[in-house]
């Protein structure tokens, strides 16, 4: 039986300029040991451990779900005590390793980033974007991972120029989910690997939840599946613009039953990576209003809370997702968010 997973998995759409060298990035601020272990099934595994900073994460013990009861009239009663703040680095200390595993006509690698100090954490699979490669997607792995959740960071195989197949993209991740032996896996990812993300959740009757990061359709592929989705979803969206084929991933995620998405106000398609590339700066576009600090605050922190809500590791991410909560009406009220 596959343990709880949750599936991050990142790629761009096929007319995005997104590209990615290979290289890796380390943060400045956090110390590093590297050592070296062999998988008996898989190849070569390199081990990095990361400390992070002492956070308190707000306690969620008891009857009480984090987050405000809904009325009648749809609105919520008064909100509970916030939760932690998510925009934050958490209170766990990482570590990751690599590894890969032969999926359809490729090897393909991955970086698994877990916290050290939690048991049988859900797991993210995060994967990068068109022409890109798992290195733009690090800084979200490291942050997601010090909140508690293990991040699977995979090369997708068909998301390059020369190779470009969002169909098998999404049958890669659940065999991934499978080689893993994960159960309940959350899928997500950002613009096509969103998309890979989207027929994944789609395809795999163990899916838990779907978490999209300003996801892109090609080809009709993700509306041609949304209705059949049985999972909470969640998107958080850039402003239309070229990149993201006019946000067209918006209308994918209205067709899915139980689905929710927000956009950030003047956010362009590279805010959504996690070391930006240098490809994607093409993609970038004007924030006259918010810094971008602030705009990647927000994608952290809801992106964040959707993940540890919907693995159960904490309900209180729900009230970044339901107004009348302190978080979700902060993003609105400063302008940052807006619910679509």
């Amino acid at each position: 039986m596959r343990g709880i997973i949750v599936c991050l998995v990142v790629a761009a759409c096929g007319e995005s300029l997104e590209g990615g060298d290979g290289s890796t990035s380390t943060s400045a601020s956090t110390s590093a040991t590297t050592s070296a272990t062999t998988s008996s099934s898989t190849s070569l595994s390199t081990t990095t451990t990361t400390s992070v900073g002492d956070t308190s994460v707000g306690d969620t013990s008891g009857t009480d779900s984090g987050v405000g009861e809904s009325t009648a009239d749809g609105g919520t009663t008064a909100p509970v005590e916030p939760g932690p703040d998510l925009r934050e680095l958490g209170p766990h200390p990482t570590t990751t390793t690599e590894d890969s595993f032969a999926a359809d006509g490729c090897t393909m690698g991955y970086t698994v980033t877990s916290p050290t100090d939690v048991a049988d954490a859900p797991t993210v699979i995060l994967a990068h974007g068109f022409q890109g490669n798992r290195a733009s997607m690090a800084d979200w792995a490291a942050h997601y991972a010090s909140w508690g959740l293990v991040v699977v960071t995979p090369d997708l195989c068909h998301a390059t120029i020369l190779d470009s197949d969002h169909a098998q993209n999404g049958i890669d991740l659940v065999a991934l989910a499978d080689h893993l032996q994960l159960a309940a896996p959350i899928y997500a990812g950002y613009s096509a690997g969103g998309l890979a993300a989207v027929l994944a959740a789609a395809q795999d009757p163990e899916a838990l939840a779907l978490v999209g990061l300003d996801m892109v359709d090609s080809g009709g592929l993700g509306a041609a599946v949304a209705a059949s989705i049985a999972v909470p979803a969640h998107d958080v969206t850039a402003e239309p613009a070229m990149c993201n084929s006019t946000a067209n991933g918006v209308p994918v995620f209205a067709a899915i039953p139980d689905a929710q998405t927000v956009r950030i106000v003047e956010a362009d398609h590279c805010d959504f990576q996690s070391p930006p590339d240098g490809f994607c700066s093409l993609c970038s576009g004007p924030n006259p209003t918010h810094t971008d600090e602030d705009i990647a605050a927000a994608i952290r922190g809801l992106t964040t809370a959707a993940l540890v809500w919907r693995s159960g590791l904490d309900e209180s991410g729900g009230q970044w997702w339901t107004p009348g909560n302190m978080w979700f009406d902060m993003l609105v009220e400063s302008g940052t968010m807006n619910e679509l």
